[in-house]
């Protein structure tokens, strides 16, 4: 059951049919998924096969070219599936998307501004938030990702992976209902990854609903409830962890794992 058939309160994310393409090249071919609320979700698959885009797509960076999209009950988008519900104002979808965590491969930091003030604009510009509130917050989310002596530090001044955690924190303070994560630890030298990895599984033993595309399979092993397989567009398996990693039952998977395994 999903929210689409009246069970608002169980699903976080429902996708049906989601297509994307850019020009001729279709980089989302009818994806389905449903995310459960407090679920972690990892999607693995080769370079190319739309697992960026699928997460951009959730939160309406990318518009869709047909298909449905609904987070916590709040239809994103709907074209073709003419569902009875309200239709948002883009005003309105934007600022729900604002609840939307999102952590990308560049770390995406503003440089001119400290740790503290990259965690606390949000909130501040966004949500109107007192400005002494936004800093106890803020401080409050570098002391969870292990760097609260950093706060005055500027984004130079901070490793890739001190930089990837204080994405983090400035995800965390728009109070997300979900947080998307795009390969968090791919442009990290291999060393720094772990520290952004201990981050996430904290976040996930505390419940956050979680869709991480990432190349970390010991995390995905370790961390997640399903694991997606995508390749060329299309959802080709999914499954939970021990039945993805040792006996997937299609053949590209296995094709895929044998060669990064």
């Amino acid at each position: 059951m999903n929210s689409i058939n009246g069970e608002k309160n169980k699903k976080m994310i429902i996708a049906k049919d989601v297509v994307k393409y850019f020009g001729h090249n279709i980089v989302l071919d009818k994806v389905s998924l449903e995310v459960d609320k407090g679920e972690v979700v990892v999607i693995i698959g080769p370079s190319g096969s739309g697992k960026s885009t699928f997460l951009r797509c959730l939160n309406h960076l990318e518009r869709i070219n047909a298909g449905y999209i609904e987070i916590d009950g709040f239809v994103i988008e709907d074209k073709g599936l003419n569902e009875k519900h309200k239709k948002h104002s883009s005003k309105e979808i934007a600022r729900f998307c604002s609840q939307i965590g999102m952590v990308f491969q560049k770390f995406n930091l503003f440089p001119h501004m400290t740790a503290l003030e990259n965690v606390i604009i949000g909130p501040v510009v966004v949500n109107k938030m007192r400005k002494e509130e936004a800093v106890e917050l803020g401080m409050k989310l570098l002391e969870k990702v292990g760097l609260k002596d950093k706060a005055d530090f500027y984004p130079s001044q901070l490793s890739g992976g001190q930089q990837q955690r204080v994405a983090i924190a400035r995800a965390l303070a728009m109070k997300p209902k979900v947080m998307l994560f795009d390969e968090p630890t791919s442009a990290l030298d291999p060393e720094l990854v772990g520290e952004v990895l201990n981050v996430m599984k904290e976040l996930a033993r505390e419940g956050m609903t979680m869709l991480v595309v990432t190349h970390e399979m010991g995390f995905a092993r370790e961390v997640a409830n399903r694991i997606v397989f995508m390749d060329k567009g299309k959802i080709v398996e999914e499954g939970l962890p021990e039945e993805i990693f040792t006996n997937p039952k299609q053949e590209r998977t296995r094709q895929f794992l044998q060669k990064i395994l």
